[in-house]
């Protein structure tokens, strides 16, 4: 269904002013990026428009509305109150992970316990931890929320892979260390197989993500960078302004490490404090003044 036919119909009964007409434009662009999202996700077309269309709720409230609050706010309360994502099949496949992990927490426990070997509780997380986590993994990033798109089933799946040969060869490692007959060289000898080649491939589908933001959040992104913008007076100045932040953190960041080595945490503190005291005093130098 055409959503402009579909909008035009929830407001026939009101006079058709300027604010609604501009209201019904802004609304019918949210729609139109909302259907967009749930089609590329996997979702049918008819489906799509369905969802997106029931999200609005009641528009004749919202209509009645419109003179006493602007549109932008009105559109983030919508999108805001939607919070029934999450499907029985999905609860049931949480608890399920959650009891699987807490069985595999018991179980590497005990095992510790009566055999006084490390490595048998680490083979029992092997089993019983990992695979849990992973299962959380791929629910989280293929969940829905209030400000993102769930993301697709099968980059979701590749970052459970990389994830899965990560903690795989975190456990190697371990096991490894604490053989007697191998130590750290053969330790280490095991994060070129696993550690490495997961977490480039990890790093890689980081760097390429799409931005999942629903529309009423990019919205808002859009006005927190012009806030910015205005309250810097110009990119040249913000970049300055992060420059100068990037420098004395990692300054004090330095510090940090090197008076805890030297003093221990009595004194280390107050290099975050002080890199505190330096960026209220960068931020009041690059404010902009009215």
């Amino acid at each position: 269904m055409d959503t402009r036919k579909y909008i035009d119909s929830l407001f026939s009964d009101y006079e058709e002013t300027s604010a609604l007409i501009d209201f019904k434009e802004e609304l019918r662009s949210f729609l139109d990026e909302r259907i967009k999202a749930l089609v590329k996700s996997g979702m049918d077309e008819n489906e799509a428009f369905k969802k997106a269309t029931n999200e609005l709720g009641d528009m004749s409230a919202v209509a009645d509305e419109i003179s006493r609050k602007k549109k932008q706010e009105i559109l983030a309360e919508m999108y805001m109150k939607t919070r029934n994502y999450m499907s029985t099949w999905r609860i049931a496949l949480y608890i399920l992970c959650g009891t699987v992990f807490g069985f595999g927490i018991i179980v590497a426990a005990l095992s510790g316990f009566f055999t006084g070997d490390i490595n048998a509780s680490l083979g029992s997380l092997l089993v019983f931890g990992v695979i849990p986590v992973l299962g959380f993994l791929f629910l989280w990033l293929t969940q829905e929320t209030a400000t993102h798109e769930p993301m697709d089933w099968k980059r979701a799946l590749m970052y459970v892979i990389a994830a899965g040969v990560f903690l795989f060869g975190v456990i190697v490692f371990i096991i490894t260390y604490f053989e007697d007959s191998a130590g750290l060289p053969y330790a280490i000898a095991t994060l070129i197989p696993f550690i490495l080649p997961s977490s480039a491939f990890g790093a890689f589908l980081i760097l390429t993500e799409k931005d999942r933001s629903k529309p009423w959040v990019k919205k808002q992104r859009e006005e927190y960078i012009k806030r910015s913008r205005e309250r810097f007076g110009d990119p040249a100045q913000e970049e300055r302004f992060g420059l100068f932040s990037g420098a004395l953190w990692i300054a004090a960041i330095a510090a940090f490490i090197l008076l805890t080595m030297l003093f221990g945490l009595k004194f280390s503190w107050l290099a975050i404090a002080a890199a505190l005291i330096g960026q209220m005093l960068i931020l009041a130098t690059f404010t902009k003044t009215k």
